[in-house]
């Protein structure tokens, strides 16, 4: 029971920690779309999924038993510590990369970004989820 619903959460936070380590050098450069900084786009869409999935596997599941404003509190405190500290490791750790605060602050929108789109289109009872 327990990784029907957190198994993807655990899995999309590794894709994240993956993507996130890849030597810089061994990035493709995309030239053409440099004027739009995808990357903040990127961070965004990877940190609002995270987000999701962390607020079906508390909500949905209820394997935590976390009411649905302790829940909300720790997806977007996991959401938000974990975008840190994956900044912090491309600073510290992982070859060629560099942190940046911007993108670990586009992380944190990224998190409730994900928590807005939770409650508009997958929470099934709208009207419980009012943080």
């Amino acid at each position: 029971m327990f990784l029907r619903y957190h198994l993807p959460t655990l899995l999309w936070a590794l894709f994240i920690l993956t993507i996130c380590a890849i030597p810089g050098d061994r990035i493709p450069k995309l030239s053409f779309l440099e004027w739009l900084k995808p990357d903040k786009i990127v961070h965004l869409l990877v940190f609002g999924v995270l987000c999701i999935l962390l607020l079906r596997s508390f909500l949905d599941a209820k394997t935590f038993h976390l009411s649905e404003k302790n829940s909300i509190i720790l997806a977007i405190s996991i959401c938000v510590v974990y975008g840190a500290l994956v900044e912090f490791l491309q600073y510290a750790v992982f070859i060629n990369r560099s942190g940046d605060a911007r993108d670990a602050i586009a992380n944190s929108i990224g998190a409730f970004i994900g928590l807005w789109a939770y409650k508009r289109f997958f929470k099934k009872d709208k009207t419980k989820l009012n943080a």
